[in-house]
């Protein structure tokens, strides 16, 4: 009965210690995780684009989600891809959650 109740403690801490801020690598592995459509044919430049955006330095996470923003919209824009449209949101959100996790 002791060993269960230390067992069940020591899960509880343990799962309390998972979360950690998003990183570059979570942005990618993500992305390329995500099904697309069959027209949509450039998952791995939209990737790219996004894992820029977690190199680059911003003063806030609002200039961060801004940069997350500015690659949906100036890529749909230069592409009109627009089956590749779920994946950029997709990511975008992901990316957003990488800035929360990393500006104030």
């Amino acid at each position: 009965m002791t060993k269960t109740i230390f067992l069940m403690m020591l899960l509880a801490m343990l799962g309390g210690c998972s979360g950690h801020p998003t990183s570059m690598q979570d942005v990618t592995s993500y992305c390329r995780s995500l099904s697309t459509e069959p027209d949509c044919d450039s998952q791995s430049s939209i990737c790219a684009q996004y894992s820029e955006i977690t190199l680059h330095p911003y003063k806030s996470a609002e200039e961060c989600r801004q940069a997350c923003e500015e690659v949906r919209q100036n890529s749909l824009r230069a592409t009109g891809m627009l089956s590749c449209q779920p994946v950029y949101q997709s990511v975008e959100g992901k990316c957003n959650e990488f800035c929360n996790s990393n500006y104030e």
